[in-house]
């Protein structure tokens, strides 16, 4: 990584530690080389503990099944935000950091692109609205060869979340299972 790069990254790492959800503070360390994923899903599970109900929609091959959950197991349903995380030495060469700030250089959004198209995770977008993540977009794709998927998952703290996957397996056709969760107060 060069070192304008990895100044950058450093750079937002701190930013990060200033930055807030909607009542928690983002769990960001400098030693991290890109966003936290994981301890900023930690934190979210500790927080939605307040909500105490989701509507969860799911959808998978045509059907649709709606249900209104008392109880909801945020460590699990947040798991594939989580296993998402790209902070690994091993990658700290294998991604590009782009930001966008906005005329008062307030960070508006931060892009993660995969350089290496054998990483699961391709892509990470986080928006910010006054220094506060809005919606956090992941793109994961894996392939072998008996099947390709890909999956996308997007988590807006105020509102909910969704989990999109593809699949293609050999001889098998195309599978599409998809599931949406408002968080209720």
């Amino acid at each position: 990584m060069d070192v304008k790069l990895r100044f950058f990254a450093v750079f937002f790492l701190i930013l990060f530690e200033s930055c807030s959800s909607e009542s928690k503070p983002v769990s960001a360390k400098v030693a991290k080389s890109f966003f936290d994923l994981k301890g900023y899903f930690e934190g979210e599970v500790q927080r939605l503990h307040s909500f105490g109900k989701a509507r969860k929609i799911v959808m998978a091959d045509g059907k649709h099944e709606e249900r209104i959950i008392d109880n909801v197991h945020f460590e699990r349903e947040l798991d594939a935000f989580s296993s998402s995380d790209i902070n690994r030495p091993a990658w700290s060469d294998k991604y590009t950091v782009d930001s966008i700030f906005n005329e008062q250089m307030e960070l508006v959004q931060l892009v993660i692109k995969a350089d290496d198209e054998k990483l699961k995770t391709r892509k990470v977008t986080v928006d910010f609205e006054r220094t506060i993540i809005t919606k956090v977009d992941i793109e994961n794709n894996t392939s072998s060869s008996i099947a390709t998927s890909s999956q996308r998952l997007i988590y807006q703290p105020t509102i909910g979340y969704s989990i999109e996957s593809h699949q293609k397996v050999t001889m098998a056709g195309d599978q599409v299972f998809k599931v949406e969760v408002q968080f209720l107060e």
